[in-house]
């Protein structure tokens, strides 16, 4: 079969749940049987079973997300023409999927984009007026090539930019460059190179008016194959997974949206993306990578012992048709994700436990990334919220030192990016964490050019080195604004401003922290003498989490001290040959399985809400 012809195996995961649904419709002869429960799911339709069973990729990849548990399959009696009765258990209910389908999500990101873009040069052009065909018209023409798909335009556009950068000072070649929100997103995925071998397929292609598609300007023959190899999907940097590791509420949205808009790939998750809040970021937000952890290897596959042959071939089929990424986000070991990854490098994403922790407080209560408690909820649960914080103080530092311990165990290159110099300096972050993406011996003019142009376009700065300042807001760069979007240094430690915390609890804090450190330090005997922290003492003989990375209160006077940042500590692992390798989601979380702190908060919520039916009251969000 010729790879243009449409086969149903190419369709999405979405779309095939549509068809298996419209099949377990009822027929003509569903009038014959009796079912127990008034219901249109036939529960013995040979259609969409029969469907499903010709591939092997049907068979382990899609029929098992279709599958009933026990606990809720219903039983039907199915009367034959003799007359008798058979019960049939239900084992599958083939209902149309939620759109969580990641390549779905982003087809629609991307056209929705597309549309954006009309509108965006239709309100620009001088003496015209949007509504008109005239003006719709031709600004479609401005914002994309008719009759590609949005694979392909992503595709092109993000080789072009880097061919117009590079032929820029001769001006060569003539581009359009959209602001960073209205540009397309791809995956970072093998099949841009084969459409050069392929190209053939794309002259054949037609739009409504029969005229012949023009073939993308990357994919000509007269460029060279290094050229085309070097703009497609981001093989600038080091090949496998990155992982974002993070306390949950440190600012890995916005760290993953400015990721997005400057390489202009989709960002995974380890989280399911069933989760309420996984969806609110998928469908609502534009993250459309939740879920996606990367491709399962054989390596992975036959690590995995313990389970049968027919399990690990359905976890191989069902992430081999999953689009390929480069960095995913992680709350492990604070709780464990759906899938266990492997990864050679890792981000850490550190925050100062004020702000995080009473963010978290927030998303606990709210079940939202963005809505705000009132200051009536602070009061009626005030000790419900200093539990809270005295012990989630303790998650917070064995997380950190997890990931600092497990990274230089394993030899694994770790960089460390604070969410206060995200905010403060955005500008010089992005450019550390892209030289940490990097791959090792590359044209560091290149990053020197065409990377640090693209940091500065995804921060919606011009190319006027002048123009702004180093410095400025990110409240309108992530995927959706902050509670508090005050920005600068107003936005760090905005609850010690706030007097969230009582002293007695910021005392404890740094209690905790220093008997951590104290814990860790092999000359356990200087520490004896040491109760709990002395706020006056300056010239202390250790040095504990909070120091290092400049939020002690007492010793450091934080956050005044962040008007001129401290220095990011570095924490270099162990040197070896052969490179370091860490997995996630395999041991156990840091939580106790008993924790109320953790996912227990949403029976808490739940059992103080009515069942989420009358919410906590929350701020009016300002527009």
């Amino acid at each position: 079969m010729d790879s243009s012809t449409p086969c149903l195996s190419n369709l999405r995961r979405h779309t095939i749940s549509i068809i298996l649904a419209y099949l377990q419709q009822q027929t003509p002869s569903a009038s014959k049987q009796t079912t127990t429960a008034n219901t249109p799911i036939q529960p013995h339709n040979r259609d969409a079973l029969s469907l499903l069973i010709t591939t092997k990729r049907f068979a382990y990849a899609i029929l098992p997300l279709f599958r009933v548990p026990r606990h809720v399959c219903q039983h039907y009696q199915h009367k034959l023409e003799d007359g008798s009765c058979i019960i049939i258990v239900e084992k599958y209910r083939f209902v149309v999927m939620p759109i969580q389908d990641p390549v779905t999500l982003l087809d629609r990101l991307n056209t929705k984009r597309l549309r954006q873009r009309i509108l965006w040069v239709a309100k620009n052009t001088a003496n015209s007026k949007p509504d008109t065909e005239d003006v719709q018209n031709s600004s479609t023409c401005a914002c994309y090539h008719y009759g590609r798909s949005t694979d392909e335009l992503a595709f092109e556009e993000w080789s072009m930019m880097q061919i117009h950068h590079d032929a820029k000072q001769n001006n060569e070649i003539k581009w359009k460059t959209w602001p960073a929100h209205l540009e397309l997103l791809r995956f970072l995925d093998d099949q841009y190179g084969n459409m050069i071998e392929s190209s053939s397929n794309l002259k054949q292609r037609t739009n409504q008016s029969k005229r012949t598609v023009q073939l993308p300007s990357c994919l000509l023959p007269n460029m060279s194959k290094a050229n085309a190899t070097n703009t497609s999907s981001g093989n600038a940097f080091r090949p496998g997974i990155v992982l974002l590791a993070s306390y949950p509420r440190s600012g890995n949205t916005l760290l993953r949206t400015l990721l997005e808009r400057t390489t202009s790939i989709v960002t995974g998750s380890d989280t399911r993306p069933d989760r309420t809040l996984s969806k609110s970021l998928a469908m609502q937000y534009d993250l459309v990578g939740e879920g996606l952890v990367g491709k399962a290897t054989d390596a992975g596959m036959n690590k995995q012992k313990k389970q049968s042959s027919s399990a690990r071939l359905q976890i191989r089929f069902q992430t081999a048709y999953d689009p390929s990424l480069s960095i995913v986000k992680t709350h492990f070991p604070e709780r464990k994700g759906w899938k266990p990854v492997n990864s050679s490098r890792v981000l850490l994403l550190i925050r100062n436990p004020y702000d995080s922790i009473d963010s978290y407080w927030n998303l606990c209560c709210t079940n939202t990334h963005t809505t705000s408690l009132d200051e009536s909820v602070y009061k009626k649960y005030a000790n419900k919220f200093e539990s809270l914080a005295r012990h989630e103080i303790q998650i917070w530092v064995d997380f950190h030192y997890y990931w600092l311990d497990l990274c230089e165990k394993e030899g694994v290159p770790l960089l460390v990016v604070r969410y206060e110099d995200l905010v403060l300096d955005p500008e010089s972050e992005m450019q550390r964490v892209i030289a940490f993406l990097m791959e090792d011996g590359d044209d560091k003019s290149l990053f020197d050019s065409f990377w640090k142009w693209r940091i500065r376009h995804a921060l919606g700065k011009s190319d006027n080195p002048e123009s702004q300042s180093t410095t400025g807001n990110t409240s309108n760069l992530g995927s959706y604004q902050p509670r508090s979007s005050s920005g600068g240094i107003l936005s760090i430690g905005k609850t010690l401003r706030k007097d969230r915390y009582s002293e007695s609890t910021l005392t404890h804090m740094h209690d905790v922290a220093a008997t951590v450190e104290a814990n860790r330090n092999k000359n356990t005997s200087k520490f004896a003498s040491i109760p709990s922290i002395n706020k006056t003492k300056k010239n202390q003989s250790y040095e504990t989490i909070l120091q290092k990375f400049g939020y002690d209160i007492y010793n450091q006077n934080f956050p005044e001290n962040f008007k001129h940042p401290p220095p990011v500590p570095t924490f270099a692992g162990k040197q070896s040959k052969t490179p370091g390798r860490v997995t996630i989601n395999k041991s156990p979380e840091i939580r106790s399985i008993d924790d109320e702190f953790g996912r227990k908060m949403t029976h808490w919520r739940r059992g103080e809400t009515d069942n989420d039916a009358n919410p906590f009251p929350t701020v009016a969000r300002r527009r």
